[in-house]
């Protein structure tokens, strides 16, 4: 009897998968079929950007599908980073070759975009522009936190890296300048490493299967010395408003960097996924927040995703049918931008929501429109 539930179980997660996996593949064919974008009716003329912009409002401002954006600006050729906007550029609202573009005024006008477009203005070199002040497609405010220390590691490899054994002064708070011991794997002398406190497990809601670990990065050390018996000396030499912990990990410092500039774009993703974790809450997210969903970059996922999030129908019963419970379809309820990826997660934020987002809400590219 269990082995037949079991099947059954397995049976019914590998139609739903399939089921959620065909719906995706059933936009990307429509995704190739459809329209240019519409242009919103009070789209303005000309809009001069503004400090604490982001790409997703003035995407907001031209279209009712935002997430077209890339395919409505006019790419400047002469320019090495040619999808930067920043504060007070002039965007101007063109007619060029029977489409309908978006591009900064130089001061010839629409005359001005058709060039840059066309790559026939004059220049013997390419421009080279800084992604440094220019315009972000969300607020950098709002992820930092999830930028800058944050990781999502295998929990099999996290468990055989060295672990903080003791500090030379046996205190329990340590912090840069102190030297701590690590036992384990023999460290490099003259190399630094990061130390990483352990954090959320994440377990796959469908499969039931642990898909990542969440660590946080709370100090760098450098090796000054390692012994026979497995022990390494760290002197720390930076910490992140966390002290260093007995049991901390020890390993090299990853790169957790994303793409300077990313555009908003209809997520391409190999199957649907779910919210898994609403951070730094214990029920909903809304618009603003920052959520985890089990989709990584090994089903696509990149930065620059945006995905419609779907709330589950509510039941009801049909009062025509002896009170039958029926379940009502699946309804969108808002749309999340992935920023960072990792295997089989991404953290995302929330760019919209009509209700309350919750764990357990479904996730697919959103309709082409």
């Amino acid at each position: 009897m269990k082995m037949s539930l079991k099947k059954t179980a397995k049976a019914l997660a590998k139609g739903l998968l399939v089921t959620t996996f065909s719906s995706a593949m059933l936009m990307s064919t429509a995704q190739a079929n459809n329209p240019p974008p519409t242009i919103k009716a009070d789209a303005p003329n000309r809009y001069i950007v503004k400090k604490g912009d982001t790409l997703w409002d003035i995407s907001g401002r031209y279209l009712d599908s935002p997430w077209r954006w890339k395919e409505i600006w006019a790419t400047n050729k002469q320019i090495k980073n040619p999808n930067l906007i920043y504060p007070n550029d002039v965007l101007i609202l063109c007619v060029i070759q029977g489409k309908t573009l978006i591009g900064v005024d130089t001061g010839e006008g629409c005359a001005g975009v058709e060039k840059q477009l066309t790559g026939s203005v004059s220049t013997s070199t390419v421009a080279i522009t800084s992604t440094a002040n220019s315009i972000p497609p969300i607020p950098w405010s709002a992820i930092q936190h999830w930028l800058d220390k944050m990781l999502i590691v295998n929990p099999q490899d996290f468990n055989t890296t060295p672990y903080i054994l003791a500090s030379k002064n046996r205190n329990l708070i340590t912090a840069r300048g102190d030297k701590v011991y690590a036992k384990g794997v023999p460290l490099i002398v003259g190399q630094r490493y990061g130390v990483y406190r352990e954090g959320e497990l994440y377990v796959d809601p469908k499969t039931q299967e642990v898909i990542g670990l969440e660590v946080t990065q709370v100090a760098t050390g450098l090796v000054t010395s390692t012994e026979s018996n497995g022990v390494t000396s760290l002197q720390l030499i930076d910490s992140y408003g966390k002290e260093v912990r007995e049991g901390d990990r020890v390993f090299v410092e990853l790169d957790n960097a994303i793409p300077p500039v990313f555009y908003p774009t209809p997520a391409n993703v190999s199957r649907g996924g779910m919210i898994v974790r609403v951070m730094d809450s214990i029920s909903s997210a809304a618009k603003g927040s920052v959520v985890a969903i089990n989709l990584g970059s090994l089903q696509g996922a990149k930065p620059g995703d945006v995905l419609t999030v779907y709330q589950k129908g509510p039941l009801v019963r049909d009062t025509k049918d002896n009170d039958t419970p029926v379940r009502l379809p699946n309804e969108p309820s808002g749309m999340v931008m992935v920023f960072n990826t990792f295997d089989h997660i991404s953290y995302a934020y929330v760019l919209d929501s009509e209700l309350p987002l919750s764990i357990g809400d479904q996730l697919l590219p959103p309709p082409y429109l």
